[in-house]
């Protein structure tokens, strides 16, 4: 079982598990502190992950990730433009950029290594953004990742959208690694912002949005944001919940 290890970092937003070897730190964020104890608000969101091998080298490759997000947020794409896979794959960010710019909902930055046969391992770096996509005539979110070393790459993962019912949690985004980076890319940190106002039919509206549950008069309330489980081959998964506490703007 992942040995969770809460220290004053924990307060921030962030939170270690470790197993075996293999050390996995998240961070969330929020902004603004203050939102509505009944409905939503407009949200930034900041995220920030990374795998450690806590013996050294790559660590091992992420096969998949799976993300549960607090039944208090709200994921709004409605009259949203959408981005198809074709359009941004392969494609420079500067091109990603151009066919789906409106589509865009977050970008940031990833750091990797691509392994190759016999030639051992290579770190790269490079930007990440994420759309508002459609796969297969289901809404997805298209995380597109470009690098120009050691060569120029780029991927594409989608992250299926499946509403749920499980305790605090309403929202599960879910993806498979290997099928979109290949046998060869190992993710090892990305840091990422997710955000954006759009006008439709006259209305100001935003893709992220939550409020605060604040019980009562309680002026401000702590809840778990997000919990985010970590599957690698030949090992057990590894898990994470972030907890926030948000303020009441009322």
């Amino acid at each position: 079982m992942a040995a969770l290890l809460l220290g004053g970092a924990a307060i921030a937003g962030a939170v270690t598990v470790q197993q075996g070897g293999l050390r996995i730190t998240a961070l969330a964020q929020l902004k603004p502190y203050k939102l509505p104890r009944k409905g939503t608000a407009p949200i930034a969101v900041f995220i920030a992950g990374h795998l450690q091998n806590a013996e050294g080298g790559v660590p091992p490759q992420l096969q998949e990730l799976t993300i549960e997000v607090n039944k208090h947020g709200l994921l709004q794409s409605r009259g949203l433009a959408v981005c198809e896979i074709p359009q941004v794959q392969p494609a420079s960010t500067q091109r990603a950029l151009s066919d789906c710019g409106d589509a865009l909902i977050g970008s940031g930055q990833f750091w990797a290594h691509i392994v190759l046969p016999d030639q051992g391992a290579y770190p790269s770096q490079g930007r990440l953004l994420i759309f508002n996509g459609r796969k297969a005539g289901k809404p997805v979110l298209l995380a597109h990742i470009y690098t120009s070393h050691p060569f120029n790459s780029s991927f594409v993962i989608p992250f299926s959208i499946r509403h749920v019912s499980k305790g605090p949690y309403g929202t599960e985004l879910h993806a498979s690694l290997p099928q979109a980076l290949g046998s060869w890319g190992y993710l090892d940190r990305i840091k990422l912002t997710l955000k954006r106002k759009y006008t439709y039919k006259g209305r100001q509206l935003s893709y992220f949005n939550a409020g605060c549950p604040a019980p009562g008069k309680a002026p401000r309330t702590s809840f778990p944001l997000a919990y985010a489980e970590f599957s690698f081959a030949g090992r057990a998964p590894m898990g994470a919940t972030v907890n926030k506490t948000c303020g009441v703007s009322e």
